[in-house]
């Protein structure tokens, strides 16, 4: 290794002449190869500053490209994910009308059998009241009584599925033909709440909930869809964390700058790193077969970003555990209206933390 020029001496500078020369002739001839010497170390030391120079600029100029690169990498992303959305949308909307019909039925005919349960309810009570022994009689033997108690919350909940698949075939429809948004002042929190009890009712396992957000608190967004994607999430969380000793789910509400930050987290096994990629991709399932459709995730990424105009992530917690995060922005706001209420949105949550 040779040490680098100095750029600020010449290299007369740096050669001591000896103080006797020969004679005249010697002493030019010196001098002169000396000047040779010294104009080509200054065009060395040149040289050395551009060679410099452009090493600077070629560093920039990768890195640039570089950022480019990276930048062309999700652009393809999003193209791929844009074309697979517009594909699945027209299959989507296929389903979905093929749905509509036969979910209707389902919901005319629920609606009739809650009217004939009210009148065999009415009818049984004017027998009782008769007091004949054989009809006493024959009313303990078939349990009656205990068929009675049955019908109102079968036909409940039956009516309550129905609905809620018609929403979602609504909602499915809505993506394919899409009709002017109409933002609502609603209680998000209460519908945290709503979604979860909904979803544990049918849930075998049901896990302790822990609810971290305020009791109550008005927001203005998407009612449906912001529902329909809690619902979602609650029921994967649910599902994720079926096999734990001790089931738990997490719903946290936050405030940030421009949005707000709703956390489900479970305590399950948490997603695998390579499936991060691809676990809002439509039909992407883990689950056995006949236990999942690989659409519910997918229907919560559009909702989320399509109709609330927010972002749907998933990750894996530092304790363990799956979480997905759903952001809504803060300023979506009909006309003439105040702003959200910023101490309600800073209250802090621990008092509303409980159990289910």
């Amino acid at each position: 290794m040779t040490a680098p020029m100095p750029k600020n001496e010449s290299l007369t500078d740096q050669v001591s002449l000896p103080e006797q020369l020969p004679d005249a002739v010697g002493e030019s001839v010196w001098i002169e190869v000396i000047q040779r010497m010294d104009t080509i170390y200054a065009d060395l030391v040149h040289h050395q500053v551009e060679l410099e120079e452009k090493n600077t600029a070629l560093e920039q100029t990768y890195r640039q490209l570089q950022q480019t690169h990276e930048e062309l990498k999700n652009t393809q992303q999003q193209l791929v994910q844009a074309e697979k959305m517009a594909s699945l949308g027209r299959l989507v909307a296929g389903v979905a009308h093929e749905l509509n019909n036969p979910i209707s039925f389902i919901l005319g005919n629920t609606h009739a059998l809650a009217g004939y349960n009210r009148r065999l309810q009415t009818f049984f009570s004017g027998l009782e009241k008769l007091a004949d022994p054989r009809v006493e009689e024959l009313r303990r033997h078939s349990r009656i009584d205990r068929l009675l108690n049955d019908l109102d919350p079968l036909v409940e909940g039956s009516m309550e599925g129905a609905q809620r698949v018609g929403d979602i075939v609504d909602s499915l429809l809505r993506f394919t033909n899409p009709q002017p948004r109409q933002i609502a002042q609603f209680d998000i929190c209460r519908l945290a709440h709503t979604a979860t009890q909904w979803v544990l009712r049918a849930a075998r396992n049901k896990p302790a909930v822990h609810f971290d957000m305020p009791e109550s608190l008005n927001f203005y967004g998407y009612e449906g869809p912001v529902h329909q994607i809690l619902v979602n999430l609650v029921h994967n969380a649910v599902d994720a964390s079926e096999n734990v000793d001790a089931p738990a789910l997490w719903l946290t509400l936050q405030r940030q700058p421009q949005q707000l930050l709703i956390s489900v987290r479970d305590n399950g096994a948490g997603i695998d790193p390579e499936h991060l990629n691809t676990i809002f991709d439509p039909f992407f399932t883990t689950k056995q077969s006949g236990k999942g459709t690989g659409l519910g995730l997918y229907i919560s990424y559009l909702l989320a970003t399509e109709q609330c105009g927010g972002q749907l992530r998933a990750d894996n917690h530092i304790d363990g555990g799956a979480v997905f995060e759903l952001t809504l922005p803060l300023n979506q706001q009909p006309l003439n209206q105040q702003p959200l209420n910023q101490q309600s949105l800073n209250r802090q949550g621990g008092e509303c933390d409980r159990q289910q």
